[in-house]
């Protein structure tokens, strides 16, 4: 048993942290720890009780009716925000710190019986960021009712201010955690976008609310949980929305969501009179990575050509998987000159992306030999105005550059003023004999096709 437990703490996944995240989780930890047993000790009574049970009670039925919606909106991230903070901005609004960071504990407590499985340090952090933003919530409340004096005016300033105190030494302390755990976590996803900005203010709100509802009977606080259950409901919607619009093999956007975006970014750069340039991409023979390695590790790499796509474009730039392993973008305000140079950026991103290891580390195949396990891509460009004047047409003549590119050899950029254009098909009338029978020569329904540019396209890599 002793030799078990030995084993357990010796990969238990504090270990694997970084040296800077291993001090942080630690000092934030010991932080909660210190400033919970000074409140404590400074406890003058236990008189309060019923108002932590009516909040406490009343926040686990709520927990407990949104948890499949809760389940639901969960992204499989670091980061996710539910309205749970309300009741615990409630609590320090309220009570004494101690009895505010009892609520807190016991709905963590919960929480982690009925999660099941978890890391028990990001749970342990977790909590001690709660039990520390309570203490700052109350500390501010306490500070902002000195200053205000006692009007109502007063106490609905200080609500907000605890409030966003609250709310804020949780963001800044789990977004430098998730920044130190996970490198490269972006900025949305360590402390979180519009969406989690939105849901913030949710709880916040409530949080006032519920606090101003206990300060007339701890009862009141049951009258939340409808309310609750209501504003998590109407918080999914935001995530359907976020999935109807995203693939979800590459978590890019869908092509006809693409497509809106793109329409609306061609319309402004024609009232401004820019140009805009598209590229078409797509997987050199991805199908023999189906074929030797199997789908699984197909789908990993698309993933991974694709995090790769997204994270070598600017924020403005808006791509999305045009089908199987094609990737279509759209650059506002782009020229032919600064497209290119895009396009060759990307191309030589993926060829040089050690997609082996990125596919190895989620499927945990010894097969995948990072010698042999490269991709490399192709891409097509056609710029607005002097490729076309419509999406339909840039995509058109994107699509034979990029074919163009695959026939040259693949690993290439190609451009569409270097194409030939399109054949125009021009009908003309029959003509017929005088016994109404169709004449033999019969015009031909295809003209020749008109060269724009260099016959041959050239390699632009």
């Amino acid at each position: 048993m002793v030799a078990q437990s030995r084993r357990a703490v010796r990969y238990w996944a504090l270990w694997t942290l970084t040296v800077p995240a291993f001090a942080v989780v630690v000092l934030v930890d010991l932080a909660a720890i210190g400033y919970g047993i000074q409140v404590f000790t400074e406890l003058p009574s236990w008189r309060g009780l019923d108002v932590v049970l009516a909040l406490t009670v009343s926040a686990l039925i709520s927990v407990e009716g949104a948890r499949r919606v809760e389940s639901r909106r969960r992204r499989g991230g670091a980061l996710h925000k539910d309205l749970a903070p309300a009741w615990m901005i409630a609590a320090a609004v309220v009570l004494h710190p101690a009895l505010a960071i009892l609520v807190a504990v016991l709905l963590r407590i919960w929480w982690r019986i009925r999660a099941g499985k978890c890391i028990p340090y990001r749970w342990a952090f977790s909590t001690a960021v709660h039990v520390l933003a309570v203490g700052a919530a109350h500390a501010v409340f306490t500070s902002a009712r000195e200053l205000t004096g006692g009007s109502e005016l007063g106490l609905v300033v200080s609500m907000l201010a605890a409030a966003v105190t609250y709310l804020i030494t949780d963001t800044l302390l789990c977004g430098l955690a998730i920044s130190l755990i996970i490198p490269g976590s972006s900025r949305r996803e360590a402390v979180g976008g519009m969406d989690e900005l939105c849901t913030d203010a949710t709880a916040a709100t409530l949080g006032c609310l519920l606090a101003a509802a206990c300060l007339i009977s701890p009862w009141f606080a049951f009258v939340a949980i409808p309310i609750t259950l209501t504003a998590t409901r109407a918080l999914l919607l935001g995530q359907l929305e976020s999935e109807a619009q995203t693939d979800p093999k590459t978590s890019l956007t869908r092509v006809d969501w693409w497509r809106r975006r793109s329409e609306e970014m061609l319309r402004t750069a024609r009232n401004q009179r820019e140009p805009m340039a598209v590229l078409l991409i797509d997987i050199d023979h991805f199908k023999q990575v189906n074929d030797r390695h199997g789908h699984l590790v197909g789908d990993e790499a698309l993933r991974a050509v694709a995090t790769i796509l997204r994270s070598a474009i600017r924020a403005k730039d808006v791509i999305g998987r045009f089908g199987g392993e094609e990737f279509v973008i759209a650059l506002p305000d782009t020229g032919l000159d600064d497209a290119t140079v895009t396009a060759d950026r990307l191309r030589n991103a993926v060829a040089a992306s050690p997609l082996a290891a990125m596919c190895a580390g989620v499927l945990d195949d010894p097969d995948l030999d990072p010698d042999t396990f490269r991709l490399t891509v192709s891409i097509g460009v056609a710029v607005y105005p002097g490729d076309g004047t419509t999406l339909d047409d840039l995509l058109l003549r994107a699509d034979r550059a990029m074919y163009a590119a695959k026939s040259a050899g693949r690993n290439r950029v190609r451009l569409a003023a270097d194409t030939l254009p399109t054949p125009r098909i021009t009908p003309r009338p029959s003509t017929t004999t005088p016994a109404g029978h169709p004449a033999k020569h019969a015009t031909e329904r295809s003209e020749r096709p008109v060269t724009t540019g260099a016959a041959a396209p050239t390699d632009r890599t």
